[in-house]
């Protein structure tokens, strides 16, 4: 159970543990969103380096070889079914390496984080139309137009970002496939080291003003059934090992934002946090023998993990 934070609001409370694991186990794969409409616009001129493929040997000559992983943030059973070979790898590994550990610390920050708790409402932010949306949405997911309208609005998008299916499994406790990782190495005792902090990633979620969260909460979808079968389709996909086909059913997630905000939020979100990934992870790499498990969205393009990794003289061969 949370602790109280004092300053909060008493409408969010009612709902806080519920929407923490919501919105904690949907944070990367939202601030990823974004980079999916440049990404398909490069596919198309030619093949995206490493746009299929889930599992990827590192090495390099006198260091042994690691194991990158690209993962998809979910509960839903073939998800996690699907990662089988990834857990038996993880247990050879003397270390896992991921975005963020997952501990009741961080979950309590990113309450604390997507709530406000100055007095402002989403309903003074947004349009009538547009909150009249997310309250519809909102009741779907069991939550009130109270508990809705003391989300910020970055919040507010990551919870409609996954279906009630997803979020009814996540109140039930079933654990994700990053989560069932890190579950591993625990029972294991690999010890587990994080590329970020909670506070990165939330600053690049954020950005710089709530302008482009605003005005990206007016392409909602309409109905959920619309996000039940968005969300069926990314499924498909990363089942699939189709890492540029998640980008491409995303490619009109901008279609509001003007270019020039789609290029920094593309930026903040994906690009700079790869270098800042890439840059850290190969101190590990060069140790050897390290499992690496990061968003699938991580890996693709030029600027992707994989690529930054290739460019500075690692090997990238595909595990089969």
């Amino acid at each position: 159970m949370l602790k109280k934070p004092s300053r909060i609001h008493s409408a969010s409370l009612s709902y806080a543990p519920r929407s923490l694991k919501l919105v904690w186990n949907r944070i990367l794969l939202l601030s990823l969103m974004p980079v999916f409409l440049v990404i398909t616009q490069l596919a198309q001129a030619q093949e995206l380096p490493f746009g299929r493929g889930l599992m990827w040997q590192v090495s390099k000559e006198g260091v042994e070889p690691s194991i990158i992983y690209g993962t998809f943030h979910s509960s839903e059973r073939r998800v996690v079914d699907s990662s089988a070979s990834a857990h038996r790898k993880l247990l050879t590994a003397k270390s896992l390496v991921i975005e963020v550990e997952d501990d009741d610390a961080i979950q309590q920050r990113l309450f604390e984080t997507m709530v406000y708790d100055d007095g402002r409402r989403l309903d003074q932010l947004v349009s009538p139309e547009t909150f009249e949306k997310i309250k519809v949405l909102g009741y779907e997911y069991g939550f009130l137009a109270r508990q809705m309208n003391v989300l910020r609005p970055w919040a507010a998008g990551v919870m409609f970002s996954f279906p009630p299916s997803e979020a009814s499994r996540i109140s039930l406790g079933i654990r994700t496939l990053d989560q069932s990782l890190q579950d591993l190495a625990r029972k294991q005792e690999i010890e587990i080291i994080a590329l970020e902090t909670i506070q990165e990633q939330l600053l690049a979620l954020q950005g710089e003003g709530e302008e482009e969260q605003i005005l990206l909460l007016t392409s909602l979808p309409e109905t959920i059934q619309e996000v039940e079968d968005d969300f069926e389709d990314l499924v498909g996909d990363y089942l699939s090992q189709n890492v540029a086909g998640l980008y491409a059913r995303k490619r009109q997630s901008l279609a509001v934002l003007p270019p020039e905000k789609a290029d920094a939020y593309i930026h903040r979100l994906v690009t700079s946090r790869n270098y800042s990934m890439v840059e850290r992870m190969r101190g590990m790499l060069n140790k050897g023998n390290v499992f690496v498990a990061v968003d699938a969205l991580h890996l693709p393009g030029h600027e992707g993990i994989l690529s930054l990794l290739q460019a500075q003289g690692y090997r990238i061969e595909p595990v089969k």
